[in-house]
């Protein structure tokens, strides 16, 4: 792997790209995010984060799919008992995907229709910011932009990758975005009939999420790379940590911020 993260493009980054590919893309995401369960290494970290702070409510942003929420809602349900809150939002905010997130969570995962850039963050005052799986698509500037965002707001931040600067997690997006899309697509909901003509007749969503894929994995921050974007910052009263959380089938990288009178 290359010391340095590469800042490769992604198809689906771009606003040309068409609707139905990307969504097909970002729902078989959140189909393979709950497969695998890979957020669950984290939750503790979330967990502990709300309690400190007293933050009630998530706010995502970069939300694709939105799988990552439902999977959260479930295990932390499961760990306090306490009603479960979220608001996803996303640039291109898959608005089909989010009417089954609503619905599947009787409610408790709603969602901002319009189009949010995480760089500008939604006019939201109050919450837990977190980006899963989609931190690696900004430039350093820009991640820096979003974190200063959320020191200026005085809100906890989550930033929560689940996978790794590896060769093997290369090998593993390769089979996960090929064979076992081939595979599973017949499953995922809510079911659209374009995603079946564009992934067996015309297989322009494996083609471009296995492209996706790959650069995802150079594009990412490490622990290091992400440190010295903290590092960068102005002087701010946060406290920031960041690490590897282990889980089955890998690793999920995170650093996390919150004021310091938290502590």
């Amino acid at each position: 792997m290359p010391k340095k993260r590469l800042h490769l493009f992604e198809v689906e980054d771009f606003p040309w790209y068409p609707n139905f590919i990307r969504e097909g893309q970002t729902d078989y995401l959140r189909f393979l995010t709950q497969l695998f369960n890979v957020f669950q290494a984290i939750v503790p970290l979330v967990r502990e984060v709300m309690e400190k702070t007293g933050q009630q409510e998530i706010v995502d942003m970069c939300s694709g799919g939105g799988g990552s929420m439902l999977l959260l809602r479930k295990q932390l349900k499961e760990a306090t008992g306490k009603p479960f809150k979220a608001t996803l939002t996303d640039l291109y905010p898959n608005i089909s995907a989010y009417e089954y997130i609503k619905k599947e969570s009787a409610g408790e995962i709603g969602y901002l229709p319009q189009s949010v850039d995480a760089v500008q963050g939604p006019e939201i005052e109050t919450g837990f910011f977190t980006i899963f799986n989609g931190f690696h698509h900004f430039e350093p500037a820009q991640a820096k932009a979003i974190l200063q965002k959320a020191v200026d707001r005085k809100m906890p931040i989550g930033i929560f990758e689940p996978i790794d600067r590896s060769a093997w997690q290369i090998i593993a997006n390769i089979f996960a975005l090929t064979v076992l899309m081939l595979l599973t697509t017949p499953f995922i909901r809510p079911f659209r009939w374009q995603r079946l003509v564009f992934t067996y007749l015309i297989p322009l969503i494996p083609l471009c999420t296995l492209w996706d894929g790959i650069v995802s994995v150079l594009r990412l921050y490490d622990p290091e790379m992400m440190q010295q974007l903290i590092s960068e910052l102005p002087e701010n009263d946060f406290h920031w940590e960041t690490g590897k959380a282990s889980h089955p089938f890998g690793k999920v990288i995170y650093l996390i911020g919150y004021p310091k009178e938290f502590l």
